[in-house]
């Protein structure tokens, strides 16, 4: 016999904020119940955007913009999941709060940074499983990118997705055969945080294959981890060629064509925002017409790219100084850097010895940032060749963020059309880096981070 909702109500709330989101997995009328009398506190949900991890090129360690008031909340220094001496810290993939770090001896840790709760993961078996089920033409080889899955107000269990990227040639002069891509089953190897272990799992394509190799081999992307999780389905964008919806609940997977049917030098990216997926476009790295497409998804697995901005921003991206550009803003990055560097470099034929000592984290007393009206950027003069690059969705309000040739971070508002000047891209350090090295600064891939205050990680993991 069921239980009164009132009496089942006050038993649900005799559990811990992790048991109450498990609880909603039960039944819909269990969902609905919690969901109706608000059993799941809101305040320690990842709903508020705390700031964007940055990695570097060719650095391997991640970096931290936010706002002061959210550093003091809750820190992204991560050197508490690696062994003494600190070593290298990369993040790989963030998801409502959690995330997924590369750490330096290539093994795989997922953290809570605002719990300070972090595990390592058990090695993934030694021959991997894409090697039988999908073969290749002998002249193409393929990589992976790492996808975690998490909803806490679904279970307060996590799966970490490996996906193949679209394969590429390895021998540009030797002929290939032509297959379909994807395939029609999909294997993939997947971790799971309830069984604490990896298994192959099959999805089978619904709708046709984006194309055929070796013909759809795409261009590389400015940042080629470009996802969204959004209502129990996982979106993977492969560069320009297509969208992957991946749904774990049915393992069953389809392909979304992109916004335009001919992409050209058109530079895209996917991500969660306000009510769902959005994909960010720009015809080219120089001028600077921001498009924002809404995936609209229909009943029967029907999908369609709905327009909702169509801007060229050049009228009000900044136009800075060199002191203007190292300033910071009302965020602020966290400088992290686990180790102290050598190079050596070679100056007029004289070789030095360059140490750059680590930087500490700083303390934020001097910025507040309370208001999405504070630093809003005027109106100016038309600019030309301008260049930006996209850096991620915040995932809560119209807004995307930028980086442009001033090395700064933008916050352009699609809804009102405004463009904020929330801080610097890069560290000091970095720039020191990319000067003794001589190679160009470059983010390559970025993370807008959802803090999430609930409850404990998986306790054991079979290693």
């Amino acid at each position: 016999m069921a239980l009164p909702d009132d009496v089942l109500a006050a038993v649900l709330r005799r559990l811990p904020p992790r048991g109450i989101a498990a609880s909603r997995c039960v039944c819909k009328e269990w969902r609905s119940l919690v969901d109706g009398r608000r059993l799941l506190r809101a305040d320690l949900l990842p709903l508020s955007l705390a700031g964007i991890l940055l990695n570097y090129d060719s650095t391997w360690f991640t970096q931290f913009l936010s706002r002061p008031t959210a550093a003091a909340a809750v820190s992204c220094r991560l050197d508490y999941t690696v062994p003494p001496p600190p070593a290298y810290i990369y993040v790989k993939d963030h998801c409502n709060g959690l995330l997924l770090l590369l750490r330096e001896e290539c093994r795989l840790v997922v953290v809570n940074p605002a719990t300070r709760q972090w595990e390592l993961l058990p090695p993934r078996p030694t021959t991997p499983p894409h090697h039988h089920h999908h073969p290749l033409p002998p002249a193409m080889g393929c990589n992976e990118n790492e996808y975690l899955v998490f909803d806490p107000t679904r279970s307060p269990n996590y799966e970490l997705f490996m996906v193949l990227k679209v394969p590429y040639k390895l021998r540009e002069e030797e002929e290939c055969e032509e297959c379909e891509w994807p395939p029609s089953t999909l294997i993939l190897p997947v971790f799971s945080s309830k069984t604490g272990s990896w298994e192959e799992r099959a999805f089978d394509r619904e709708g046709d294959a984006a194309g055929t190799l070796p013909a759809m081999v795409g261009s590389t992307p400015f940042c080629d981890h470009q996802c969204g999780y959004w209502r129990g389905a996982l979106y993977v964008c492969f560069s320009d060629c297509f969208v992957m919806r991946i749904s774990p609940s049915d393992n069953k997977y389809r392909v979304i064509r992109m916004p335009t049917e001919d992409p050209g030098d058109t530079q895209f990216y996917l991500g969660k925002s306000n009510n769902g997926i959005y994909c960010a476009s720009l015809a080219s790295f120089l001028r600077p017409q921001i498009l924002v497409w809404f995936l609209n998804e229909r009943y029967c697995g029907q999908t369609e790219w709905v327009l909702k901005h169509d801007m060229d921003i050049s009228h009000i991206l900044p136009n800075l100084n060199y002191d203007e550009q190292q300033r910071d803003g009302p965020w602020v990055l966290q400088h992290y850097n686990y180790r102290p560097f050598n190079f050596n470099y070679d100056d007029d034929d004289d070789e030095d010895d360059v140490e750059l000592e680590p930087i500490v984290e700083e303390k934020f007393e001097k910025f507040e940032w309370n208001s999405d009206n504070d630093n809003v950027l005027e109106t100016g003069s038309m600019r030309e060749n301008c260049y930006i690059y996209f850096l991620g969705f915040h995932p809560y309000k119209d807004i995307v963020f930028l980086g442009d040739e001033f090395d700064r971070v933008l916050a352009y508002n699609w809804s009102s059309s405004k463009l904020q000047d929330l801080g610097k891209v890069f560290t000091e350090f970095y720039i020191r880096l990319t000067t003794y090295m001589h190679y160009d600064k470059l983010v390559q891939s970025s993370f807008p981070y959802t803090p999430c205050w609930l409850g404990e990680l998986p306790e054991k993991l079979k290693l």
